[in-house]
């Protein structure tokens, strides 16, 4: 291996939330860097249990159950298990990418259909091709996920229903953590993995995350809705080929070790 630890003596600033942060730590610290985690959002259900009929219906219909996320997995067959409810063989099921198919193997649920790029135009695309016109498409969402699924497949003819299983809140305590670490270190890499994250961190350091930049901070994006989200304030930043966590290292990596050539 050209470098066993090519994040050596780097900083990254870690944005996510907390129960999803431990493992992005745990690598950078693996490639030698300082992982500081600062959860800037939190998410909790938002579906009523008064709805489990309603949900129980629509999971007699024959068609697909959509997944955009892995919070939306987790949340969805949490309401099912404390409403008693089971999800039927007959139904197939669609996600945006391979952390969320990852999550629902543990539920022991297969994928059927999952797009090459993990967005949710790509996932629309992909449903256009294996989804039937008579086949009602659920997607089991945040309240802060786009509406693509739908705007996509309605106007041709297919019957989508939205399920919003939880919502994205600001952690408050994590909010309070990053005003604290400003001050302490100087970050190589800050870190954002959706746009409600990069929304929140801009209302609390939008102008400090400027002064970084000027410095030697890199920001790096998730995907192009995350990179997007930052320059609509003015901050540019670096995305992965794959949208992923990992994608994410690796571009950290790379980058790391070209500074290390020149």
């Amino acid at each position: 291996m050209e470098n066993d630890f090519p994040l050596k003596g780097k900083t990254v600033l870690v944005t996510r939330n907390k129960a999803q942060a431990k493992s992005f730590q745990q690598k950078v610290e693996a490639l030698g860097g300082k992982a500081v985690l600062t959860s800037l959002i939190t998410f909790r259900r938002a579906l009523p249990n008064n709805l489990a009929k309603q949900v129980k219906e629509d999971l007699a219909a024959p068609g697909w159950l959509v997944f955009t996320s892995v919070n939306g997995a987790d949340f969805f067959f949490s309401y099912l298990k404390e409403n008693q409810l089971i999800l039927p063989a007959h139904k197939k099921i669609a996600a945006v990418g391979e952390k969320t198919a990852r999550r629902l193997e543990t539920h022991n649920v297969s994928v059927d259909v999952m797009p090459k790029d993990y967005i949710a135009e790509q996932l629309a695309e992909a449903l256009k091709q294996h989804a039937e016109l008579a086949e009602r498409i659920t997607v089991v969402k945040g309240n802060l996920s786009r509406d693509v699924i739908k705007q996509e497949l309605v106007p041709l003819g297919f019957k989508v229903k939205e399920w919003v299983v939880y919502e994205t809140i600001p952690d408050e305590d994590g909010i309070e953590a990053l005003k604290k670490v400003a001050g302490q270190y100087s970050f190589d890499y800050v870190t954002f993995t959706s746009s409600s994250t990069v929304h929140t961190f801009m209302h609390v350091l939008g102008e400090e995350l400027k002064k970084w930049q000027a410095n030697r901070s890199v920001c790096i994006s998730i995907g192009p809705l995350t990179r997007d989200a930052l320059l609509t304030y003015g901050i540019t930043s670096h995305t992965p080929d794959t949208f992923t966590i990992d994608g994410m290292l690796e571009l950290m990596c790379s980058m790391s070790r070209e500074e290390e050539r020149i």
